[in-house]
């Protein structure tokens, strides 16, 4: 029998086979996945529960001209894989081949790169109303989860989509679980609906017994206080009529007839509505079911008979570092509590729940509450540690500002996936967070280069009595520490950086985990007689001002390393130091992150990309010295530039006197 899934190029080509086909081609969709991320990694378990709902979607609406908007987007592989994209599905997630989100570029079936939870429900009503204002005979559909939901962007979604005087239909995919358990009060609630009659069953049995009694049909006709009273006593979903949203469900979301007849239904309705489709995260396969948790985002696996095996990639990764870390500072500490938004493998903060259930706080993907409940709690005495991703921290900002900086509290952020993340691509790199956390008044910005410094930069921020952060990428620690133990300190003149690694033609400034790049980058240029010193700064915020004025002084060039935008990063720290302080500027080279969207790739593969692995930044040393070289030549022909008058010149020895501190010597 001839495989189905490959004939499909387009929706339209789905409307043409029967219902055996179609289960058939859902069963080809699966094993497509599987296969696929079992190769490449990527969200399975996912994509799994979300075949039917995604070819009934397909079949009863008229997409692309019909509006299918993205809650999240890991859930748009069988999406993808009738959309055109099936040819180049092998290639998903690896450098240049297929997103593993909805992603524009790729065709109009995607309407936004979305990789957030929280949003579609606002930007469907968005398109539902614009579309309304030009006369377009268009429906917009947001599929959302029962996780997301619950994101405060969702539910102010939902309070403006039931003022439409339109079509507007929310799908709510509910699976029974986020990337772990969901929680909080509204996922109990939708539990509840799981397991209560539908409104539609309830309202059809109400009549068939009113059509039986004696006035029955009287007491239909004049009977709407009956039904108000009907749907707010016994039947689900009132809390989404309420908000102006007619409620449908639960339905099957894998009964692919059922919700071919409930879409063409409610297609035609004129009126805002929420359909809630049950599904099974990981249909099809009885181990992705059994364990939703790991098969959420596996890595390269393979299937042996009932048994899978997980590719266990070689190395520690920081995210283990710091589970490790949370539990031993938690043991220490009987005041520190973990909090995670939704984020509990990925963070590291499962491991202190067996240990501290008492003291493990997961609030949903609700950053925002989680940040502000952080302030609430220091408020009243605890020392909480939160874990959030940088993609997902900068959600936060607003309560970062006003609820932790203004009112000086000291929660430490411990900042996961900062910078380039890897294959999830843009829709998750972490290069923003220096850039707004900077800007606040009394916040400590801390970045270790190794496992061991990253203990001890959460030991050093449990001492501060000011916010902070730590950050640490996606990636395996070094191996070994880089560099002799050395206590973190803050002074007068700012945080306390260390030596790597002495050099007399340039200076390698290295903020955080590329710190190991940065050596093995003047490694590569001792061969050609090339000598690059490299320093850990450790502190983005405050700067060690007694390093740099010791490096700028010596007169050669300076070369930041960041995995952060270039815009308002570390490098741009150094600049503003240097114009504060009257160095010369122009003896900085800053590598970090470009003006631009790094598409998904490895993280190796990105580093290089955007200079910033070995080769590259041995490359930039290079063309910095060349610069050097020129603009000494071009000096030595003009009068000198006069210092400024407040300047105060130190002799160029300085940077022996900085390397004579205790505090940078073992």
């Amino acid at each position: 029998m001839s495989l189905i899934l490959p004939t499909i190029e387009s929706p339209a080509d789905l409307k043409r086979l029967s219902l055996e086909q179609l289960t058939s081609l859902a069963q080809e969709i699966r094993e497509t996945i599987v296969a696929t991320v079992s190769a490449n990694g990527g969200h399975l378990a996912p994509n799994l529960g979300t075949v039917e709902i995604i070819l009934a979607l397909h079949l009863v609406f008229d997409l692309p001209r019909d509006r299918l908007l993205w809650d999240v987007g890991h859930q748009c592989y069988p999406h993808k894989l009738i959309t055109g994209r099936y040819k180049r599905f092998s290639s998903l997630r690896k450098q240049g081949g297929v997103c593993g989100f909805p992603d524009p570029a790729e065709g109009p079936y995607d309407l936004f790169s979305v990789g957030h939870a929280g949003t579609a429900i606002s930007t469907a009503v968005g398109m539902a109303r614009a579309d309304a204002m030009l006369h377009r005979q268009t429906r917009v559909i947001a599929l959302v989860g029962d996780a997301s939901i619950v994101n405060g962007v969702a539910l102010e979604g939902l309070n403006n989509a039931g003022t439409l005087k339109r079509q507007l239909l929310v799908i709510l995919n509910d699976n029974s679980m986020s990337i772990s358990e969901p929680q909080g009060a509204f996922a109990n609630y939708l539990e509840h609906l799981r397991v209560t009659t539908t409104y539609d069953e309830v309202k059809r049995r109400v009549q068939d017994l009113l059509d039986r009694i004696p006035y029955g049909q009287r007491l239909s006709d004049i009977g709407f206080q009956i039904k108000q009273g009907i749907k707010n006593a016994i039947a689900p979903g009132h809390i989404f009529e309420d908000l102006g949203l007619k409620y449908f469900g639960p339905v099957d979301g894998h009964d692919l007839p059922g919700l071919l007849e409930k879409l063409n239904e409610l297609k035609t309705l004129n009126t805002p509505a929420m359909l809630h489709v049950k599904t099974v995260k990981g249909k099809g396969y009885e181990w992705a079911c059994d364990d939703p948790t790991t098969f959420h985002s596996p890595k390269p696996f393979r299937v042996e008979g009932c048994r899978v095996v997980l590719n266990q990639g070689s190395g520690r990764s920081w995210t283990k570092a710091f589970a490790e870390a949370m539990v031993r500072v938690a043991r220490a500490h009987p005041r520190v509590v973990g909090i995670t938004a939704a984020m509990p493998d990925g963070t590291g903060m499962i491991k202190l729940k067996p240990v501290f259930p008492e003291r493990y706080f997961d609030t949903g993907i609700c950053e925002s509450h989680a940040t502000a409940m952080a302030a609430g709690m220091t408020r009243a005495g605890l020392r909480p540690i939160a874990a959030i991703y940088s993609t997902f921290l900068q959600r936060a900002f607003d309560q970062i500002f006003q609820e932790i900086c203004l009112q000086g509290l000291p929660v430490i952020f411990c900042v996961d996936r900062a910078g380039l993340v890897g294959d999830d691509g843009a829709v998750h790199h972490g290069f923003c967070d220096l850039a707004f956390l900077k800007s606040q008044p009394g916040m400590v910005l801390m970045a270790p280069s190794d496992e061991r410094e990253l203990n001890a930069a959460l030991d050093f921020a449990l001492s501060l009595e000011q916010p902070c952060e730590i950050r640490y990428p996606r990636d395996n620690c070094p191996p070994e520490p880089l560099g002799p133990a050395e206590a973190w300190l803050m002074r007068q003149s700012g945080g306390v950086a260390r030596r790597l690694k002495d050099g007399s033609d340039a200076t390698l400034v290295a903020y955080g985990a590329l710190a190991l790049q940065a050596l093995q980058a003047a490694n590569l240029l001792e061969n050609e007689r090339i000598h690059a010193g490299v320093i850990d700064a450790r502190f983005c915020k405050p700067l060690d001002g007694a390093m740099l004025d010791a490096v700028f002084e010596t007169d050669r060039p300076i070369i930041t390393v960041e995995d952060h935008a270039l815009i308002n990063g570390f490098g741009t720290a150094v600049l503003e130091y240097a114009q504060l302080h009257g160095h010369d500027a122009r003896l900085v080279t800053r590598c970090g992150i470009p003006d631009r969207f790094i598409k998904h790739a490895t993280r190796a593969e990105q580093l290089k990309e955007v200079g910033l692995d070995p080769v590259g930044l041995a490359s930039s040393v290079r063309d910095a010295l060349a610069r050097h070289g020129r603009r000494h030549n071009a000096a030595e022909t003009r009068p000198p530039v006069p210092s400024p008058p407040s300047v105060t010149l130190r002799p160029m020895n300085r940077l022996q006197e900085y390397e004579t501190p205790a505090s940078l010597h073992p």
